[in-house]
Formats: C-alpha cells, structure tokens, sequence
C-alpha cells in the first residue's frame, strides 16, 4: 500500500478587516483636527504651578489659573487659608491613672472579699507592688515611644 500524501499546511494569521468610521466628516463639515494641530491650538506648555507665558486667555471661562485664582481670593476673604495649630491633649496620663487607681483598687477588693488574715494581706500588698510597676514600666515605655 503507498502512503497517502500529507495534506497542505495550514497558514494561520489575521484577515484584514475593514473599519467603518463612525464619526466620518460630513460633506458639509471640516475634518477634525489632528492630535498635533490641537497641540499647537492649546498654546504652550505650563510648568508646574504657573501658567505658561500666554496661556492666560481673559476671555476663556475654562481658563483653570482663572478659576484657581477665584477660589484662593474667596477662601482669603472668608479666612479658610488660615492654618490653627491646637495642641492636643494627650490622654495617655489620664489613662494611667485610671488603670493604676482601677487595678489598685480590685486587688485591695478582692483581699477584702478574700478576708483579712496575713497571708491573703500580705500577697494584696506583692500584688499592689507588681502591678503598680509593672503598669507604670508598660505606660512609660508606650509614652517614651510617642
């Protein structure tokens, strides 16, 4: 038996298409301008934070340095720029001594409830002693870091 010839290889690749303009030039109409001629109608490049020499149009209602130049004399007249620095007040002292006369006063409570003998006074008092330090060594450290 003969072997049967391959088949033709395939050409894979894209078919050209055809673009309908949906915004084509009426008769009556110009073209419209190219990207490098509305370039050249809108002037000058501006540098950062000033308007290019000849880019202020006094007639031009869209003119931003206009419009931006509006806004800073009405915020100066009605006192917006003004910056107030207040100082804040810090709530980390008022904090510690909640939490050091609250703690305080639950362990001196619990001793209470526990009844007064010496040992239960005695391990009130270590742990009126740990816990005051140790809350005054944690609150230093997170006040020292602020």
């Amino acid at each position: 038996m003969p072997d049967e010839p391959d088949p033709p290889r395939k050409n894979y690749g894209f078919k050209d298409r055809d673009f309908k303009r949906d915004n084509a030039a009426s008769s009556g109409l110009p073209p419209l301008p190219t990207a490098k001629e509305l370039a050249i109608m809108a002037g000058p490049v501006a540098k950062h934070g000033q308007a290019a020499t000849g880019a202020r149009k006094a007639d031009d209602p869209n003119d931003i340095y206009a419009v931006l130049d509006e806004n800073r004399s009405v915020e100066k007249k009605l006192g917006l720029n003004e910056v107030e620095i207040r100082e804040l007040k810090s709530r980390r002292k008022r904090d510690y001594w909640t939490l050091l006369i609250g703690g305080n006063l639950a362990i001196v409570g619990a001793v209470a409830l526990s009844g007064f003998n010496l040992i239960s006074v005695i391990f009130g008092l270590s742990g009126l002693i740990v816990f005051s330090l140790g809350a005054t060594w944690i609150m230093w450290q997170v006040m020292d870091k602020y």
